[in-house]
């Protein structure tokens, strides 16, 4: 009897782990090629960042500790996002400045 409740539980298990879908909503590896578009397309010390973040998420869903894996994704996506959005806040605010600048010259003169 107890060696059929052990391998109903492993079943159930076995069938939950399965059929659960992955909280991150992506692939590891898509998120650890995002990291490194980030280096190279937006602030690459925030893109480091992710891409390290990305790399160790990899490993922990690699080991099985998925908990982790899920931690380190988030923290990676967090800074994904981060390097993308300080690269567009740059390359928005540059000109607007010069702009500025320049106007504030011609109304000196």
């Amino acid at each position: 009897m107890e060696d059929e409740e052990k391998a109903m539980e492993i079943l159930v298990s076995n069938t939950e782990a399965a059929h659960s879908p992955s909280p991150t909503h992506c692939c590891w590896l898509r998120l650890r090629y995002l990291a490194a578009t980030s280096v190279v397309c937006g602030c690459s010390c925030l893109g480091v960042m992710a891409l390290v973040f990305a790399i160790k998420a990899e490993e922990r869903h690699k080991a099985g500790r998925s908990k982790e894996a899920v931690h380190w994704g988030a923290r990676a996506r967090r800074f994904i996002l981060a390097s993308f959005a300080v690269w567009l806040t740059v390359l928005v605010l540059g000109p607007l400045l010069l702009l500025l600048l320049s106007y504030a010259i011609a109304q000196a003169e």
